[in-house]
């Protein structure tokens, strides 16, 4: 894309360039910034270690408020100071649009690496502007701390590919380590990526590299799991909902969605089960390893079932769900429709422009991510979230390289369609 454009910028800079337009982003978003409609339970956590109560929290449909592990600590402990210090819920949220500063920074010096300077910065344009990472910023949730552990995971795991050093494996550790203590759906993303990692590099020392991040990781979570089991006297390694979201999305009235059908007779023995239990356990620990339990069951008789749940919950992810969440569905309502065109247009440039990549390594890495992403939710159900933080942000700048490559290509064609004909004419003998 060699023209009037990339001369400008040759001329400004790419570093002020790329200063400029996370300026203006970043001056956009606080212009637009409304109070949060979403007040996630990290939040509600930290509001109660302010109020003087400690680590506790109330346990889904149970209305009972005491020390927890169902929420992670990693951004309670984020928000305590700022809720101490007065900041507040703006304060959150500007900390919030920092971290996608951050992340869209990351993301473009990690696709710099393949494409030219213009197509990177208008690809970093596009992650700025993209209207959904910012409604996800104004929640009181991790979710774009979430968006820069990724991006910086998936950018060190492909360095550790090429040049693997004790440096970048203690880096990955103390990231991974970093999202079990925010999201802990990062467990199934690191096998993904060391399964990755090996299949690139079938060496000892790559073998070993892993091992070390996993120790550093496990090494970080520890205080918070020895605090569990001094608690609770249970072994929670960082939380204990797996068994609420597995149950929510695997059950006779689930919908590949938070949002339940009808009852029916089946599901209301089930529910009714799970209502007993936690009429006589008092646990949160409990009450999510039974709806673990019955989930697990049910999943086990209803092969069919989740076999088709799971398509839906597929399909969900790539192409947008009928409620797309707190976030779009109360405040943004307008942005729903929109997002699934917009989503549904990404998916279609993004693989394009995957495909257009030469760099096999980058080609298989990404598509590791979306297998990571798919898998979590057709484990347990789709969230808006899943989708805009761990595939979007890769999709944006493949979709920007996909149109550059189109306009290139039309480009020529016309360059060439254009040039004037030469007419040789045969020498004498």
């Amino acid at each position: 894309m060699k023209g009037a454009f990339a001369r400008w910028i040759e001329s400004i800079g790419e570093r002020r360039v790329l200063i400029a337009i996370a300026l203006l982003a970043f001056i956009c978003q606080l212009a637009w910034l409304r109070p949060p409609t979403f007040f996630g339970e990290p939040y509600l956590v930290a509001k109660n270690i302010v109020a003087g109560k400690g680590f506790v929290f109330e346990y889904p449909l149970t209305g009972r408020i005491l020390p927890s592990c169902y929420v992670t600590p990693l951004y309670v402990w984020i928000q305590v100071p700022f809720l101490y210090s007065g900041l507040g819920e703006r304060g959150i949220q500007i900390l919030n649009l920092l971290f996608l500063q951050l992340s869209c920074v990351v993301l473009f010096y990690f696709f710099r690496r393949f494409c030219s300077s213009t197509v990177a910065l208008i690809c970093f344009a596009a992650l700025e502007f993209y209207i959904p990472f910012w409604i996800l910023a104004y929640t009181l949730d991790p979710n774009t701390l979430n968006l820069l552990l990724l991006a910086l995971t998936v950018e060190r795991t492909y360095r550790a590919s090429r040049t693997p050093a004790t440096k970048i494996w203690i880096q990955l550790g103390i990231l991974v380590g970093l999202q079990l203590l925010l999201r802990p759906d990062i467990m199934l993303g690191s096998l993904l990526f060391a399964a990755w990692l090996l299949f690139w590099n079938r060496r000892k020392a790559t073998l070993q590299g892993i091992g070390i991040a996993a120790a550093i990781a496990i090494a970080m979570c520890l205080p918070w799991t020895v605090r569990n089991y001094m608690e609770f006297h249970k072994f929670v390694f960082v939380s204990a909902n797996a068994g609420m979201n597995l149950f929510e999305g695997n059950n006779p009235v689930a919908t590949g969605e938070f949002s339940q059908r009808p009852p029916t007779d089946e599901s209301r023995k089930l529910f009714a089960d799970v209502t007993a239990f936690q009429a006589t356990h008092f646990d949160g620990i409990d009450i999510d390893r039974y709806r673990f339990h019955l989930a697990k069951e049910w999943i086990v008789e209803h092969p069919y079932h989740v076999l088709t749940l799971d398509i839906k919950k597929i399909w969900f992810h790539w192409f947008g769900r009928p409620i797309m969440g707190e976030q779009f569905h109360y405040a943004f309502q307008v942005f729903a429709a929109a997002y699934r065109i917009v989503g549904a247009l990404l998916v279609f440039l993004g693989f394009y422009g995957l495909w257009r990549i030469r760099d096999k390594r980058l080609q298989t890495l990404l598509v590791t991510v979306f297998l990571y992403s798919t898998l979590i939710s057709a484990i347990f159900f789709v969230q808006s979230r899943h989708r805009i933080l761990k595939v979007d942000p890769f999709l944006i700048p493949l979709a920007v390289i996909a149109i550059a490559h189109v306009v290139a290509t039309l480009r020529s064609r016309s360059v060439a369609s254009s040039a004037p004909l030469t007419v040789t004419t045969p020498h004498a003998a």
